[in-house]
């Protein structure tokens, strides 16, 4: 089990991106969400820790 790093509950299927585990649920929703959506930018944020980790790799 991993936590996922989008709703922060553990999951057995995803994805990693780098070190972040993303569930299978918030990968399809986060594939499918537009900018104009208003959980656009909720996404954004969750996955500024992505670029967070990469620069301290």
């Amino acid at each position: 089990m991993h936590q996922c790093s989008i709703c922060d509950n553990n999951k057995e299927k995803g994805i990693f991106i780098y070190h972040l585990f993303v569930c299978e649920v918030c990968e399809k929703k986060l594939l499918n969400t537009e900018p104009e959506d208003p959980n656009y930018r909720f996404f954004v944020n969750k996955l500024k820790k992505l670029h967070q980790q990469a620069i301290n790799s």
